[in-house]
C-alpha cells in the first residue's frame, strides 16, 4: 500500500505564492473600492480610471499570476501567453482611461474638451490601441509584426471597397477637424436647417434645430457643401426688419419712433448701435428696415419678438399706420371693430377725478367752439388714451416728466434704486393710480423709473392742462400730493438702507 501512494506523483503548488495571492488579491480590491467611492464621494475625475483598475486591472493581474506563479505555466505555453495577454490589455485600457481622465475629465477641464474635438480624442485612443496591440502581439506572442501588417493591408483594401461611405465619412470627419470650421457649441445653418452643434463624432455632426429636434448631418454633406457658421466670427447677432408706415407720417418721426423702441428693447446691444433706414417707396406705404444686434443667436427670436410686440404699442401711441393692402366688407350683421374709448370715457369709470372729467369736458367744449368760431378745425383733447405692452417702460428714471398717468386698465410698478444701486418696487399701480406727481407740474427729472408689468391703457394728460385742472379741485390736489410725498419718502429711506428691501407700500 505504501508503495502504491508512492508510485502516485502529487501535484505540487508553492504555497508562498499561492498564498500572497490568496490575501493580496481581495486586500487589493477592498483598497481599490474604498478608493473608488472616496472619489465617486468627493466627484474627482479619477473615478472612471479607479472603476477600470478594480474591475479589470487586478482581476487580470491575478489570473496572470495564478497561472505563472502557482500552476507554474511556462511562458512559451499558450495558458501562460493568453494570461498575460489579456492583463496586458486590461493595463493598457486602464492607462488609456488614466490619460483621459487626467487631461479632459471633471468640470474644470471642460474648457479642454471643447478644444479637442471628441473625434480627435477617438482617433488618437484608436492609434495608441493599435501600437499597444502590436507591441504585445511581438513580445508577448514573439511573433513579427511585419506578416500581420501585410495581412492586415489585404484585408483593408477589401474593407475599404465595401466601407466606401462610412470611410468617406470619416476621412471628411478628419477633414474638418483639422480645418476646425465649426465646433459644439457653435449655431449653423447647414442642408436646409438653422441650430447648434451637440456633437462631432466619425460619421456625422448632431444638430438641435430651434424646434429641439436633433437632424443628423453626415460629414460628407458638410465636407462636400457651404454651410453658414452663426457663432463666428462673433457670437453676435445682426438681424434686420422691414415694417411699412403710411405716407402721411414724416419719414424722421418714423425713424426716431423706431429707434426708441430698439435702444430700449432688452437684449439689444449699444455697440454696434442699432439704425433704421427708409428703405423704399411701396404702392401702400413708405417701407423702413430696422438693423439691431443681439450678443447671441439664442437671443434673436426673444429679442425680435419683443420688437415687434413694441412697434404696435408704439405706433398706437404716436398715431403712426400701418397700412395693409386688403378691402374689408362688413355686412348688415356685421359691426366693425369697437371704437377705443377716449380720455373723458376712461375718466367716467372713477368718481374720485369727477371734477378732472368735468374740466377735461369744458376745456374741449371751449377750444371747438373756439375753433368753430375762427373757421378752423376742432384741436385734439387735451388728454389721450395711450397702451403700452407688457415689460415696456413708461418713464425712464432721471428724466423729465412732462405728463401725468391715470392707469385705466393693467398693472403698473414704480421702481427706486436703494442704497446698493438695485431697483425696488415703490408702488404697485392699478386702475384708477396715478403716476407723474409733483414732478409733472415742475418738469424736474423723475426719482422712480415706471415700468407696464401687464399690458397697460392709460389717459396720458399734458403738464400744463393737469396743473390747471388741479387748482380746480384742491382736495384731489392735496390726495395726488399726499401719496407723491409717501413715495418720495420711500426712495429717500431705500437710498439710506443696506441689505435687504424694505417692504413695498402701496400706492
Amino acid at each position: 500500500m505504501i508503495g502504491l501512494v508512492d508510485a502516485v506523483e502529487m501535484p505540487h503548488l508553492p504555497l508562498m505564492p499561492a498564498a500572497i495571492l490568496a490575501v493580496g488579491f481581495p486586500l487589493a480590491l477592498l483598497i481599490a473600492t474604498e478608493l473608488l467611492n472616496s472619489a465617486v464621494r468627493r466627484g474627482t475625475s479619477l473615478a472612471p480610471t479607479l472603476r477600470v483598475v478594480r474591475n479589470l486591472v487586478l482581476p487580470a493581474l491575478a489570473a496572470m499570476l495564478f497561472v505563472t506563479e502557482v500552476w507554474q505555466v511556462g511562458p512559451e505555453e499558450t495558458a501562460s501567453r493568453v494570461a498575460r495577454t489579456v492583463f496586458w490589455v486590461s493595463l493598457l485600457v486602464g492607462l488609456l482611461t488614466l490619460t483621459n481622465d487626467s487631461l479632459f475629465g471633471g468640470q474644470s477641464r471642460s474648457a479642454m474638451r471643447e478644444r479637442v474635438p471628441k473625434l480627435f480624442r477617438d482617433l488618437v485612443r484608436g492609434t495608441l490601441v493599435a501600437i499597444g496591440a502590436a507591441l504585445i502581439y511581438q513580445h508577448v506572442w514573439q511573433q513579427e509584426i511585419g506578416g500581420a501588417l501585410t495581412a492586415l493591408g489585404l484585408g483593408s483594401i477589401v474593407v475599404g471597397l465595401a466601407l466606401q461611405e462610412p470611410l468617406g465619412n470619416i476621412v471628411s470627419g478628419l477633414m474638418l477637424l483639422l480645418e476646425r470650421p465649426l465646433a459644439i457649441g457653435d449655431w449653423i445653418i447647414a442642408d436646409g436647417t438653422t441650430g447648434k452643434v451637440i456633437e462631432i463624432n466619425w460619421r456625422s455632426v448632431h444638430i438641435e434645430s430651434i424646434l429641439h429636434e436633433m437632424r443628423i448631418i453626415p460629414n460628407v454633406v458638410l465636407y462636400k457643401t457651404s454651410f453658414s457658421n452663426l457663432s463666428r466670427p462673433t457670437p453676435a447677432r445682426t438681424d434686420t426688419y422691414d415694417v411699412g408706415f403710411s405716407y402721411d407720417h414724416a419719414p424722421n418721426d418714423v425713424k426716431q419712433a423706431m429707434l426708441d423702441i430698439l435702444r430700449t428693447t432688452k437684449g439689444v446691444v449699444a455697440a454696434p448701435p442699432p439704425e433704421v433706414h427708409t428703405l423704399n417707396y411701396g404702392d401702400f406705404s413708405i417701407t423702413y428696415r430696422m438693423y439691431f444686434t443681439v450678443d447671441r443667436h439664442e437671443n434673436l427670436l426673444p429679442v425680435r419678438d419683443a420688437i415687434l410686440t413694441r412697434i404696435w404699442y408704439a405706433a398706437k401711441r404716436e398715431g403712426l399706420q400701418i397700412p395693409f393692402p386688403i378691402q374689408m366688407q362688413y355686412r348688415p350683421y356685421e359691426s366693425p371693430s369697437p371704437r377705443q374709448p377716449g380720455a373723458v370715457e376712461v375718466l367716467e369709470r372713477f368718481p374720485r377725478y369727477r371734477q378732472v372729467r368735468e374740466a377735461m369736458l369744458q376745456s374741449l367744449a371751449t377750444s371747438h367752439a373756439a375753433a368753430i368760431a375762427a373757421g378752423q378745425p376742432p384741436p385734439p383733447p387735451e388728454g389721450r388714451v395711450v397702451a403700452y405692452a407688457a415689460g415696456e417702460e413708461i418713464q425712464a428714471r432721471g428724466a423729465a416728466v412732462h405728463r401725468f398717468g391715470l392707469v385705466a386698465e393693467g398693472r403698473v410698478e414704480l421702481l427706486a434704486l436703494d442704497a446698493d444701486g438695485a431697483e425696488v418696487a415703490v408702488a404697485s399701480l392699478g386702475p384708477g393710480d396715478f403716476h407723474g406727481d409733483a414732478s409733472v407740474s415742475t418738469g424736474r427729472a423723475s426719482d422712480f423709473r415706471v415700468v407696464a408689468r401687464t399690458d397697460v391703457v392709460e389717459v396720458s394728460i399734458d403738464s400744463r392742462t393737469m396743473s390747471e385742472w388741479l387748482n380746480a379741485s384742491s382736495g384731489l390736489a392735496a390726495e395726488i400730493g399726499d401719496t407723491y410725498v409717501q413715495r418720495r419718502k420711500t426712495a429717500q429711506r431705500l437710498r439710506g438702507q443696506h441689505g435687504g428691501g424694505p417692504q413695498q407700500p402701496t400706492a
